[in-house]
């Protein structure tokens, strides 16, 4: 059950900050700095358990969110790129604790796991 709010935190993360930059018109940095603090806000006060984990899992949701329109020009794709966090955030759970950089790393790797998988996705359409 942990892994769903994780996924579901990172979700909410990549697609509010993405939402919040490009739909709004707001710019990255103000789109990610508002999803980091509603949701180191909100999560520790209702889900005390993994309050800690689902902020942080939003903040480098939200560090995602940050790409640009020309990489990812559709809102829904953001829920992939969410998806991509939170996979990674968990599997990631035990490395480098407590090191600075791993968000946003996570964030980072999401954002071009996507990108890679869009391209492989055109070049295999192309070859028929």
């Amino acid at each position: 059950m942990e892994n769903i709010w994780i996924l579901l935190s990172a979700i909410f993360g990549a697609v509010g900050a993405y939402w919040i930059s490009i739909s709004l018109n707001k710019g990255a940095v103000l789109g990610s700095a508002i999803i980091t603090l509603l949701s180191g806000i909100v999560f520790p006060r209702f889900v005390p358990e993994l309050g800690a984990t689902l902020a942080s899992v939003a903040t480098s949701a939200s560090y995602a969110g940050m790409i640009s329109k020309k990489n990812v020009p559709k809102l829904w794709e953001m829920v992939f790129v969410g998806c991509f966090v939170g996979i990674i955030f968990i599997l990631s759970s035990s490395a480098y604790v407590g090191l600075g950089g791993k968000l946003g790393t996570i964030g980072a790797i999401s954002c071009f796991a996507w990108l890679g998988l869009k391209k492989v996705y055109k070049i295999g359409l192309s070859l028929f």
